[in-house]
């Protein structure tokens, strides 16, 4: 192989593992989107979904109830910190650490509410090592301090913690954690890479046809 070929094979090695890497790095810290679903406690008949997004600078949380029993009732939720739903139904929750935009139940029992939180990521909300859950209230009655929870979700399962634990059969409904996106997608890494071996193929192409 003369200079100008092994110049010409180099140079395009070099961008084409470049560009490999780097839509490594893009997938690896793409924005998360996760999903939990909000079950009813204490038999309030209240249910719901919140979804957690990355966005610029922190975290857009959406609320969406339904069941909600009175029309043009507020009702404040948040994240609590240090405990799960299954403590929360037992009596023994945890306190409130992240407050959520208040909710106000429409004619048909609905409700809805986003929230933007800062310097904060979804993989933060939902780590490992940490227990946290979401929790829409009752009515806050003056005087009252912060009113009982009517529906709940988990944001993460602490180890040895199952879904459901501590919930009488009859009472377990499914609470789920969903990853929407997330991850290192294969077709995002399969792309780029086919790309930079097509590079390849070419410069040994036109070298072979210079050296010819």
């Amino acid at each position: 192989m003369d200079r100008k070929m092994r110049v010409t094979v180099g140079t395009v090695l070099v961008f084409a593992v470049g560009a490999v890497l780097l839509s490594a790095n893009a997938a690896a810290g793409q924005a998360q989107t996760r999903s939990v679903e909000l079950v009813p406690i204490h038999d309030s008949g209240v249910s719901g979904t919140a979804i957690f997004q990355d966005s610029q600078g922190g975290v857009e949380v959406g609320l969406s109830v339904r069941g909600l029993p009175e029309a043009g009732v507020k009702h404040i939720n948040h994240v609590h910190g240090g405990a799960m739903c299954a403590d929360e139904r037992a009596g023994r929750g945890a306190p409130a650490t992240i407050p959520l935009k208040t909710l106000v139940a429409k004619e048909n029992g609905d409700g809805e509410a986003a929230t933007s939180l800062g310097d904060i990521t979804v993989d933060q909300l939902f780590a490992t090592d940490k227990e946290r859950y979401v929790l829409v209230h009752e009515e806050a009655k003056k005087g009252e301090g912060i009113p009982p929870g009517i529906a709940c979700a988990d944001l993460v399962w602490s180890a040895g913690r199952t879904p459901g634990a501590g919930i009488a059969a009859d009472e377990q409904a499914p609470v789920e954690v969903m990853p929407d996106t997330g991850g290192t997608r294969f077709t995002v890494l399969l792309l780029p890479a086919a790309a930079a071996l097509a590079l390849i193929g070419l410069a040994v192409v036109i070298s072979f046809r210079d050296r010819a």
